[in-house]
């Protein structure tokens, strides 16, 4: 079940990524000003002058309570699991419309793919978790604890240790290109 629900949020994943961009040469204005909004956030690291454990902390603690948040809210039926993936696949197709402007797609790709190969499948896998909770309390409300402590225990097995691993290739990568 985890793997055909992995496959087709990967399939929304990559399909609001495309709409992303679709959407930042539609109506680019709305999409610069997210990019405007992610620029500030990640020059925040840069500019105040964080340590490597630092921006690694911040790094790692963002991703592990969003990710974690997504899959716990999956209990709602699965919803809020779509919608984060759908939401960072925008965002990630807006980023990839500008800054494949200012350095080219391939550029973009190799800047996102060391830690993206990661920490995509980590989010997606723990958005997986989310929506079968959401399918489990529907189908099996009595034993919704134990669906828990399973999503859980499967969060701090498999998908902790992705994202600490794209966190330390992201942080690395920041304080290069600081």
């Amino acid at each position: 079940m985890i793997r055909i629900v992995f496959v087709l949020l990967l399939i929304l994943f990559f399909g609001s990524c495309y709409l992303g961009y679709f959407l930042a040469e539609t109506f680019p204005e709305a999409a610069k000003r997210e990019i405007e909004n992610l620029r500030d956030l990640l020059s925040s690291f840069t500019d105040d002058k964080l340590s490597l454990l630092e921006i690694f902390l911040l790094i790692f603690l963002n991703n592990t309570i969003k990710s974690f948040f997504a899959m716990l809210l999956g209990i709602f039926f699965g919803i809020v699991p779509i919608i984060f993936i759908f939401l960072n696949g925008l965002i990630i197709g807006f980023f990839a419309k500008f800054v494949s402007e200012e350095v080219g797609m391939i550029t973009f790709i190799l800047l996102i793919l060391p830690h993206g190969i990661i920490e995509i499948p980590a989010v997606i896998l723990a958005c997986s978790y989310g929506f079968w909770l959401g399918i489990e309390f529907v189908r099996d409300r009595k034993n919704i604890l134990k669906h828990l402590v399973k999503a859980i225990s499967n969060f701090a097995k498999l998908v902790l240790p992705m994202l600490f691993v794209a966190a330390v290739i992201e942080s690395l990568l920041i304080s290069i290109n600081a």
